[in-house]
């Protein structure tokens, strides 16, 4: 069995996960080779042509490129090539030469327009609908171009959904991406639920060697729709109430807002922001990051389809708190066991929730911590995740 494994993207995540994915199957004694259209270790493929007119999204994925592409990897018939992301124009091509295809929907790129989900009575099939959405997002000639612009929205949606329909298989990495995707009107009998980017590399227990102040730790990106300025207003609130408390952001001193707003909220001397490293020197950090973290803070917003972080800290044995009813989070994370659901929406209740986590005995802490790691181990084993994308190989390829 001969897969060939394809991304396009440095973004950490998705780079991450496709990294370990390949690791594993090698590991199993699965022939799988590495491809990347930017600098990196493994098989560098030419990068898309640019294009100010069209943009970078729409060059990947013009059928030019993915035949330039597959002439150049030269794949045998009834092999596979596994998308690690949204290169989705390739896959028609490669189906009608006899290449088996996967590809994984880690983001909401097949279902909206903006990547967001954030406007949840919008499909992206009525023009009214996603010009609302576009004068939402976007000012100046954008805004006032809003129908024009749904109708291209609209088509760009109705071919990202042929193409990845024409798919052997398609990955949704969590139920909630499954379900989105169904009722979308993608092929119900395509779509298996493996839960990739649970896979990680081996992270061991930190030991918790709490100090005397509570800390939080924010590890996301500092994203507006990942939940940080909530998390800072809701933790201002927070620190009113009880001044034994601090935050942990690393990477928070990519985001000039945030520290401008650290600064607004009066907390700089109880929010610890530092420079944003890579995934690499991320892990190797994580021991020095989370050993006197009590718990991880995951505040996203819009629906997130997983979140890494939240299965990195579970299994260096942090309890997380994560978005009450937020899709992938709560499928991680269940509620007063090995970490909490709570109202991220509105920063009151937000507050009020920090606050009284805060209050916790640190022997309870501790105990929740150890659970979230046994748990993770059990929901997440890596084994079993490799096991179920290998079944799928064989079984596309059957």
């Amino acid at each position: 069995m001969k897969v060939r494994i394809l991304t396009e993207t440095q973004q950490r995540g998705t780079y991450a996960t496709t990294l370990i994915m390949y690791e594993k199957l090698k590991e199993k004694g699965i022939d799988a080779e590495f491809y990347t259209t930017f600098k990196s270790p493994y098989n560098v493929l030419p990068s898309p042509p640019k294009s100010k007119i069209f943009g970078e999204e729409s060059m990947l994925n013009s059928e030019y490129y993915s035949r330039q592409i597959l002439d150049k990897i030269s794949p045998e018939n009834n092999s596979i090539i596994h998308i690690a992301n949204a290169w989705h124009g390739i896959i028609p091509i490669a189906e009608k030469k006899g290449v088996k295809t996967v590809i994984n929907v880690q983001y909401w790129w097949p279902t909206c327009y903006f990547n967001s989900m954030e406007e949840n009575d919008c499909d992206c099939k009525s023009i009214l609908k996603v010009s609302k959405c576009i004068r939402h997002k976007k000012n100046g000639i954008r805004k006032l171009t809003s129908q024009a612009e749904a109708i291209y929205a609209i088509r760009k949606m109705d071919r990202i959904k042929k193409n990845v329909s024409s798919a052997s298989a398609i990955i949704a990495l969590s139920k909630v991406v499954k379900d989105i995707l169904i009722s979308r009107g993608y092929p119900e009998e395509k779509i298996k639920v493996i839960n990739i980017n649970a896979l990680t590399f081996d992270i061991d227990y930190i030991p918790y060697e709490p100090n005397e102040f509570f800390t939080f730790a924010y590890l996301s990106y500092p994203d507006r729709e990942k939940g940080i300025f909530q998390l800072l207003e809701a933790f201002s609130l927070a620190l009113k109430k009880n001044n034994k408390i601090r935050l942990k952001v690393p990477g928070g001193l990519e985001s000039a807002q945030v520290v401008e707003i650290v600064k607004k909220l009066g907390i700089e001397d109880h929010v610890l922001l530092t420079k944003r490293i890579s995934y690499d020197q991320y892990i190797k950090s994580l021991r020095n990051i989370l050993k006197d973290v009590d718990f991880v803070v995951v505040p996203s917003l819009n629906i997130d389809t997983w979140g890494r972080v939240v299965t990195e800290s579970m299994l260096a044995g942090r309890p997380t708190i994560v978005t009450k009813g937020n899709g992938g989070l709560i499928e991680q994370v269940t509620d007063g066991v090995d970490g909490f659901h709570v109202n991220t929406y509105n920063i009151k209740d937000f507050g009020e929730s920090l606050y009284k986590i805060s209050l916790m005995p640190r022997e309870e802490v501790r105990k929740m911590g150890e659970i979230a790691r046994d748990n993770a181990l059990k929901k997440f084993d890596n084994n079993k995740i490799i096991g179920q994308l290998i079944d799928l190989y064989k079984e596309i390829s059957e």
